[in-house]
């Protein structure tokens, strides 16, 4: 084998891996810019999922300070009623 029949198939060799590493890398281009749309619909959907837990949060505060003003009354209508017998 002459040495310009190596060269040419190392070049052929060197070609066909630079075309395989140019489809890996546009595929991995493709797949950063999915994960990038997926990283931004994650990050509003955990806005959305913080803002549910917020309103609830406070509707239960509200529920719960409710109770706690009809306990109070309450006891203390049972403290009045155990004072007078």
């Amino acid at each position: 084998m002459s040495s310009s029949n190596v060269k040419s198939r190392h070049y052929a060799a060197l070609s066909s891996r630079l075309r395989q590493l140019r489809a890996n890398l546009t595929e991995t281009e493709s797949s950063l810019e999915m994960l990038a749309d997926r990283l931004g619909d994650m990050s509003r959907l955990g806005i959305s999922s913080g803002a549910q837990f917020m309103a609830v949060s406070r509707l239960l505060d509200v529920e719960l300070q409710r109770k706690h003003a009809e306990d109070e009354k309450a006891a203390s209508t049972a403290r009045a009623e155990a004072a007078s017998l």
